[in-house]
């Protein structure tokens, strides 16, 4: 029998990496982790009726301090400032087709950054590059042009010292300009300041354009009914599958299977994500992000789905404060958040969990408790947003049609079906699965979903020379969890990594966790370096119809890397051969992979060293 690991507990003071926590999200200087809690506690429980407040903000305290609960970036950094900005990102209305249309949106791109927000923008709305415009007799330039607008706002929000443009720009696959869109971004390397995707929408969803592809059948690129261009799908399906092997991008967005799980169908559609990936959001719609810390909650080797459905219920009510609390950018997204008060409430440290636990990530057990865990998890939440409606209401766009959407239908239990068509719901939408990267650094846990990089890689990094140079040099890190789970007496497999993984395990994993969230979730598909690209173009068409949206990383795709992951044959190998104080020879420290979760972090002098707690 394997033993699951007991080190369970949180110790900001012994394993908290306090210098990214200061620099990210701490007030002042030496702000410690109980002021932090206190003071995010205090902030969010203000939405509460005074007789209330003193109560709520103990129980947020209490899940805050402990860890077992981790609000979003924003929610951390913003706490507590004046005009607190706590919500991660936005989708901010498709832009008018007119030049008041795209001044507006260029306008609201800049001012969302400028509180911190991340922005998505779905440019079908504008009409196709060569359009006669009646009103000057012009000719249009198209929707990538205003593209090139948006992400030259990023160029001089950099060069100007400000934080780097998170944006997502998508468009319908079947627009005209979808050829230009993808020639700018893959061949000419334009639109650098955003991610980009291509939406499968109404008029071409994923289950037509998989036939369409599989077949090499034409396909019609249209504008208000009327044909434009017509183009051969499995053309540009070579074309997207060949760059998200080299590059990673573009994604391909399932808006058709978003909309149709869509629980407020009847009031607003979806028209984009938020840049990384994980939220739908209708226009003037927001990311409200926080995550349970799945391994705060194995108490005696087991996990504790008491504690846990205690700690959802909590985050539940934490999250719909925000949308009260929350600074926002623009009227219009205040107008709209607080009418459909959408949340979203995810997991962090699922593959830290399932080691603890003795499971391996690409195990039939493990998908089999993942596949329950997050079924209580949907439940819980949506029990607790019914409770919250009982006491403060539903959401002023509720309405019986929300009974309706293939979400609600496909995915909840009749018993709680009753439960809403009688008292109605809090919250439109309630489950998201989140990159977590930089809170799941400081949490010191696995990020989001994703497994672990590699429990024992190479790490690359410039070292100063005496001639006043830099010589590229490297070094052998151990992920500490290695040590953890000999001492438990585990078979150290149960650690593969990312790239010990199959792609087909990666997809499976995802597919699992995505059958239960109402939104989407951010998960990387890690390819080795030496997958075949036609291995990928089925494997992608054969899962694209249960995802709302997918990303790759092929290793070594995006040239030098400071990460190189050790394939556990070797790793194991490397362990056995140990001296005399008990450490691989080479071996110069050990740190956590999710100081670098994805391999793609930039090559620095010598970095920052992470433990574990």
């Amino acid at each position: 029998m394997v033993r699951a690991l007991t080190n369970t507990t949180f110790s900001p003071d012994a394993g908290l990496p306090s210098s990214l926590f200061q620099e990210r999200y701490a007030i002042h200087p030496g702000e410690t982790w109980d002021e932090a809690s206190n003071r995010l506690s205090r902030h969010v429980a203000a939405a509460e009726h005074d007789e209330d407040k003193e109560r709520i903000q103990e129980e947020f305290y209490e899940e805050i301090s402990t860890n077992r609960f981790m609000p979003g970036g924003r929610v951390w950094y913003g706490a507590g400032r004046t005009r607190a900005q706590l919500i991660n990102c936005y989708v901010v209305k498709q832009p008018e087709d007119s030049r008041e249309g795209w001044g507006k949106v260029i306008s609201d791109v800049i001012v969302i950054s400028g509180m911190g927000g991340g922005v998505g923008v779905n440019m079908s709305s504008v009409r196709p590059r060569g359009s006669k415009i009646n009103g000057t007799g012009g000719i249009a330039t198209g929707a990538v042009s205003l593209m090139q607008m948006i992400d030259g706002v990023g160029d001089i929000l950099v060069s100007g010292g400000g934080r780097r443009l998170a944006l997502m720009l998508s468009l319908n696959i079947s627009h005209p300009d979808m050829p230009e869109f993808l020639d700018k971004k893959l061949d000419r390397k334009e639109l650098n300041n955003a991610n980009i995707s291509l939406i499968l929408d109404k008029r071409m969803p994923s289950t037509k354009w998989i036939r369409a592809v599989r077949e090499g059948k034409d396909f019609d690129l249209v504008w208000r009914n009327n044909t434009v261009a017509t183009v051969n799908a499995k053309d540009i399906w070579e074309k997207i599958v060949t760059n998200a092997w080299a590059s990673g991008e573009p994604g391909v967005l399932n808006g058709d299977l978003a909309n149709k799980e869509n629980n407020i169908w009847y009031h607003k559609p979806l028209v984009s994500v938020n840049p990384c990936g994980e939220q739908w959001l209708e226009e003037n719609g927001a990311c409200d992000l926080g995550a349970l810390v799945l391994p705060r909650f194995i108490v005696n080797g087991k996990f504790d789905y008491t504690l846990f459905e205690k700690s959802i219920k909590t985050a539940v009510r934490f999250l719909d404060n925000v949308l009260n609390v929350n600074e926002y950018p623009l009227n219009e997204i205040r107008e709209n958040v607080l009418q459909v008060r959408r949340i979203g409430l995810g997991i962090m440290g699922l593959h830290t969990m399932l080691v603890m636990l003795g499971y391996k990530y690409s195990s039939d057990s493990a998908k089999e408790f993942v596949d329950n865990l997050m079924n209580v998890l949907k439940v819980r939440a949506y029990e607790a947003s019914v409770d919250l409606a009982k006491e403060k209401g539903v959401f002023p766009a509720y309405a019986d049609e929300f009974l309706e959407s293939g979400f609600v239908r496909r995915a909840l239990p009749q018993k709680l079906q009753m439960q809403i068509r009688r008292y109605g719901i809090r919250n439109c939408a309630l489950l998201t699965v989140a990159p977590t990267g930089t809170t799941g650094m400081v949490a010191n846990v696995s990020t989001g979903i994703e497994p672990l990089f590699a429990p024992a890689y190479w790490r690359r990094f410039y070292r100063p020379t005496p001639d006043g140079s830099r010589k590229l040099d490297k070094e052998l890190v151990i992920d500490p969890l290695w040590t953890d789970v000999e001492a438990a007496g585990q078979d150290v497999s149960v650690l593969e990594g990312a790239y010990d993984i199959t792609p087909e395990g990666h997809f499976e994993m995802q597919r699992i966790v995505q059958k239960h969230l109402d939104s989407a979730t951010s998960k990387t598909i890690n390819l080795p370096a030496d997958y075949p690209v036609d291995n990928l173009s089925e494997l992608w068409l054969e899962n694209l119809p249960f995802l709302k949206g997918t990303t790759f990383y092929r290793a070594g795709s995006r040239g030098e890397e400071p990460l190189e992951a050790i394939p556990m044959a070797e790793a194991i190998k490397l362990m056995q051969n140990r001296g005399p104080n008990g450490t691989p020879e080479g071996l110069i420290t050990e740190s956590n992979s999710m100081d670098c979760p994805d391999g793609m972090c930039d090559i620095t002098n010598k970095p920052e060293i992470l433990s574990r707690s």
